[in-house]
């Protein structure tokens, strides 16, 4: 019997939904917490010394002193400072105690004064003594006490009242000592506790280290090693910091306090100081009790106008200058963090953990960068922006709030300039749009908002940068002449900046648009419609040097090479320009795509686009006028091809006549195209005579027929890399052509439907007599396909064609 089959495996068990242990994690963390604060407490002290030991000890080890000595030095000298300190805040207790009787006598005359200068003169205290008389009188009160004054008063002839004395006992010796030593036991032992943990953490400093990095690390120290460093370096900084801060803050207060006149001014210096630590509560009570106590030692008011303009003026140096100097980004939280983390350190730990709130919350912070599950902190309370710039201003966008969208934009151009923001924030924006659109996650007004919007903040930062140009009456910094107004500076030839598909890019084409027009590049923008297929031929490109299609989409190589074998047909001189938004910055996709396109350059940034555009620009300001523009004729010549019977392949068949024509010139290749044929490459010259015949004949969107059926004349160029309008097309000067001859296929009603041409790998002359034969046999090749059947095969010799020898 053979054995069953064995069963499969039990299906993998999926641990629980991590934000509820997540949740659980945190609740049972803030439970240990509160009720192990006893333990808790001393032990984040050490850790929080033991921070700013650390340097003494590490200078101390450089010093060739044993580690144990340097802990021990280190310690004994932070906890003496901080004993002398205790003594002297202490002796400054016990004078201040002594002396407040004195000025009981100055707080009553004070408030005697105040009671007689306010407005009325005692009208205060008359009105609030006939509100208690009256409330007296309707409880009744009043009367119950006369009642009882006239029964005492009848009961004191019969009875004298006794009285009654109650003594404590004698306190014993043990009573006494728990009485006194009670209070002090709580902070001694926590005081003991620190030195413990102090000396412990610093000696088993690398060990402790790397005990955390195996609990927490789960196999990842890289991230848990950044983590230590970056929360040991965030809290010794702020440590830092904050002592220097402080001592900067109290020791003037101190020394200006003496010079006022008020009565231990050490204390108050150094209570400054300290309860500087406090974040935004600490300043206010420093400044309380010196207050106070300038109101009762001054019999006048000029001490404590004294008094409360010192701290204003500290508080204020203190925030605006020493604190952002020293400061920086040193613990990485925003101002409403630090509050709630005051509050509830301080719930959980009493008045420690105000003392304590900032550093602990700093390494919460840091923890939630490296741990993903505790990332909700570092968003939380972080001071670092959770929003890219880009996913900002798309906020603003989807919101229509102009406004704030505005702010961002003009914020980020004074920073760096509108080119940069186009290319680092506002195009990414839109970017974010139309992936949502192609996930279809947002409606089509919510698209149109984005673009609408996007577009007024396109207009408002060309007013911003406007104002910020210096008018025409102001010399200029390079030639020291004064500038023309712009109506009278000759502007250089145009660039039609045309929108692909959507809005959006009817967005981004404003934006390429803006930059193009402060670089003195006149450009204009047309929405989407006018590159429909109706449109498109009625497109106006009289006085366009340079077409920029602006697409969005991320696969835009069928729309955009439509688009560029029309155009291309109507003007061979005109470069075109395909940015594709939505592709990464050196992915390597670019020359596929130009390739695919038959485009002169796809970019997908505004930068190198516009330094391209700038460069051709230029060289188009040379004399010799703008080629005209042709009108589109792309169906009058399809319908041709079709009467001629050339609308097969099949009935294309010229390769003798090719090979007659390239012998009689005396060159490698000569090759018969029309107007529709866009799919075979274009062949390379590179090859033998007879791999170049048999190649193909070349798409005229991708080479040089274009221009010789849009300019219906030959065209001849002897050497092309050395020609200008050919010197920087790749898509002739990477096949090896040298040299290019062709001339129209003119129909007997004179529409060109195709060229015949002569191509060389290697520079040669091209007499004027070699233009007019070559012109010659392509009209004698069109008379010979129209007397011949519509649907015959075509000529497939050269009988009937005249072709001169070699001269």
């Amino acid at each position: 019997m053979a054995d069953p089959a064995p069963a499969p495996p039990p299906p993998a068990i999926k641990p629980a939904g991590s934000p509820i242990l997540t949740a659980g994690g945190i609740v049972l963390a803030i439970g240990g917490l509160y009720f192990g604060r006893d333990i808790f407490v001393p032990f984040a002290l050490a850790i929080l010394l033991s921070f700013a030991l650390t340097p003494l000890v590490n200078w101390l080890r450089r010093w060739r002193l044993p580690r144990i000595a340097a802990v021990l030095v280190a310690v004994t000298l932070a906890f003496i400072l901080i004993a002398g300190i205790g003594f002297v805040v202490g002796r400054q207790l016990v004078q201040l105690a002594n002396n407040l009787p004195s000025y009981q006598t100055t707080i009553t005359d004070k408030i005697r004064s105040l009671q007689a200068s306010a407005p009325g003169g005692g009208i205060v205290d008359k009105v609030t003594t006939t509100i208690q008389d009256l409330g007296k009188e309707i409880s009744g009160e009043e009367k119950v006490s006369q009642q009882n004054t006239r029964a005492l008063g009848s009961g004191a002839a019969s009875q004298e009242p006794i009285t009654v004395r109650l003594e404590r006992p004698e306190p014993r010796p043990l009573e006494i000592i728990q009485t006194v030593v009670g209070p002090l036991l709580a902070p001694l032992a926590t005081a003991g506790l620190v030195v413990i943990f102090v000396i412990f953490v610093l000696l088993e400093r690398e060990d402790l280290r790397d005990r955390f990095i195996k609990l927490a690390g789960a196999g990842d120290l890289q991230k848990s090693t950044q983590a230590i460093n970056d929360a040991a370096a965030r809290v010794s900084r702020y440590l830092l910091m904050q002592l220097v801060v402080n001592l900067t803050y109290g020791i003037p207060i101190g020394i200006a306090l003496y010079f006022i006149g008020v009565p231990n001014a050490v204390l108050w210096g150094l209570l400054a100081a300290v309860l500087r630590f406090i974040p935004y509560l600490g300043p206010f009570l420093a400044a309380l009790f010196p207050i106070a106590l300038a109101v009762a030692v001054d019999p006048g008011w000029t001490m404590l106008f004294w008094v409360v303009g010192l701290f204003l003026v500290a508080e204020l140096i203190s925030n605006n200058v020493v604190e952002p100097w020293l400061y920086g980004s040193s613990t990485g939280l925003s101002s409403l963090a630090i509050i709630m983390a005051a509050i509830f350190w301080t719930t959980l730990w009493g008045p420690v953990g105000l003392f304590l709130a900032t550093p602990l919350t700093v390494c919460l912070v840091v923890i939630g960068r490296y741990v993903p599950q505790l990332e909700f902190l570092g968003v939380l309370l972080g001071s670092d922006p959770v929003l890219a710039p880009e996913e900002r201003l798309y906020q603003r966008l989807l919101a229509g709030n102009l406004e704030e969208a505005v702010e961002i934009a003009e914020d980020y151009v004074d920073e760096c300039s509108s080119r940069e923001f186009y290319d680092n924030v506002a195009i990414p924006a839109l970017r974010l749009a139309e992936n949502d659109r192609q996930r279809s996650t947002t409606d089509t007004n919510y698209r149109r908002l984005v673009a609408d919007t996007a577009i007024c903040v396109v207009r408002e930062i060309e007013d911003h940068v406007r104002e910020k140009v210096p008018s025409s009456d102001e010399p200029d910094e390079q030639t020291g002449e004064n500038r023309l107004p712009s109506e009278t500076v000759e502007r250089p030839p145009s660039v039609l900046c045309l929108a692909g598909r959507t809005e959006l890019d009817r967005a981004a084409a404003e934006m390429m648009a803006q930059v193009f027009e402060e670089r003195s590049i006149r450009a204009r923008v047309l929405p989407p419609i006018a590159v429909s297929q109706g449109a498109l031929g009625q497109l106006d490109l009289q006085g366009v040097d340079v077409v920029c299609l602006s697409y969005l989409h991320p696969q835009p190589q069928v729309y955009a090479r439509y688009i560029c074998r029309r155009l291309r047909r109507r003007a061979p001189h005109v470069k075109l320009v395909v940015c594709c938004w939505n592709l990464a910055p050196g992915t390597g996709q670019t020359e596929d795509l130009k390739k695919q396109i038959a485009a002169d350059a796809v970019f997908v940034s505004l930068e190198a686009c516009v330094d391209q555009v700038d460069a051709w620009v230029c060289r188009a300001t040379s004399p010799g006028g703008t080629p005209p523009v042709l009108p589109d004729t792309e169906q009058e010549q399809l319908a041709a091809l079709h009467d001629l019977g050339l609308a097969s392949a099949r009935h294309r068949r010229f390769d003798e006549v090719s090979r007659t024509v390239a012998q009689a010139f005396d060159a490698p290749i000569a090759l018969v195209s029309f107007v529709d044929e866009v799919d075979r490459p274009l062949p390379d010259a590179s090859g033998t005579p007879q791999e170049l015949q048999a190649a193909g004949r070349p798409p005229h969107e991708e080479s040089l027929d274009a221009r010789v059926i849009a300019a219906n004349e030959v065209l001849v160029s002897e050497d092309v890399t050395e020609d200008p309008r050919f010197a920087d097309d790749p898509l002739v000067l990477e096949k090896g052509i040298r040299f290019y001859a062709g001339a129209p296929l003119r129909t007997s009603s004179g529409l060109v439907i195709g060229s015949l041409c002569v191509i060389d790998t290697r520079p040669r002359e091209f007499a004027e007599s070699d233009r007019r034969h070559l012109q010659e046999i392509a009209d004698e090749l069109m008379a010979q396909i129209e007397r011949r059947p519509a649907d015959g095969m075509g000529p497939t010799q050269s009988e009937g064609i005249k072709v001169a020898g070699k001269k």
